[in-house]
């Protein structure tokens, strides 16, 4: 029937497993292409950010984590949308919860969101990141 076309950013090198620490060369050209790109740049990218924070390996996670935070500071404010989803949030929540979770890869997370809910405080729309970090903080975590 119908396929689905390919996520482009599927295939990100700068979260390979191979890789051995960030990769600021890849990570311009992944914000270049997604500030190209627009809405549907900030989708895919996001959508490729979910599947590779659901890798087993911690460094991959860790790398993922990196871009998404470098995306965040270097994208406009139609992927800071994507990043405030449901769903991407949705998932930091499900890896600090998870107790096979590598401690380094929790501790990042919730870094990042306390970056995120602070940046996005003054935007109402963006509020689902600071209701991540509260979902968290209500249990326990932080």
């Amino acid at each position: 029937m119908f396929k689905a076309a390919p996520n482009p950013y599927d295939e990100v090198v700068a979260t390979d497993e191979n890789q051995t620490g960030e990769n600021w060369d890849l990570y311009l050209s992944v914000w270049e292409k997604v500030n190209d790109e627009g809405e549907q740049g900030a989708r895919n990218v996001v959508a490729a950010l979910q599947k590779r924070l659901q890798h087993r390996n911690a460094n991959v996670q860790i790398l993922t984590l990196s871009l998404s935070d470098s995306l965040v500071n270097n994208c406009t404010p139609t992927l800071h949308r994507e990043i405030a989803s449901k769903a991407f949030t949705s998932i930091l929540v499900r890896i600090v919860n998870d107790r096979n979770t590598h401690p380094t890869v929790k501790t990042k997370v919730l870094q990042l969101l306390k970056s995120w809910a602070n940046e996005f405080r003054s935007n109402p729309g963006l509020g689902l990141v600071e209701e991540a970090l509260d979902s968290l903080k209500s249990q326990g975590t932080s």
